[in-house]
């Protein structure tokens, strides 16, 4: 079974040698440039923005709960349940911001010329 996969590992290695290259050098730096430093500029800010609105949206829900749990002490269980589940949801948000963010930075701008 091993040398089956080592087998099929060096004959993928050969043929990926021998198949031309893909292009990966830039056309145009001067074209590229401009858009990816745009990329950059709207990545951060879109991050940015939606960290100070899940921090806001985060605060607002705790200061609910805990007055929410200050009112109705024996409601408390039920409240933390629902409040970790939605601080939760909150934080995935910004999370997928940054994983987009993260997208537009790797993708090679020097391919794509507009």
């Amino acid at each position: 079974m091993k040398k089956k996969l080592m087998l099929t590992l060096i004959a993928f290695a050969v043929m990926g040698t021998l198949m031309p290259a893909a292009e990966t050098e830039v056309r145009n730096v001067a074209d590229a440039t401009p858009l990816f430093l745009w990329s950059i500029v709207v990545g951060v800010l879109a991050l940015a923005f939606t960290a100070i609105l899940a921090a806001f949206a985060q605060s607002r829900a705790i200061r609910t709960a805990a007055d929410n749990i200050g009112r109705n002490p024996a409601a408390g269980d039920n409240i933390r349940t629902v409040l970790i589940i939605g601080l939760a949801l909150i934080e995935s948000l910004v999370i997928y911001v940054l994983l987009i963010d993260l997208i537009i930075f790797f993708v090679l701008w020097g391919k794509y010329t507009f």
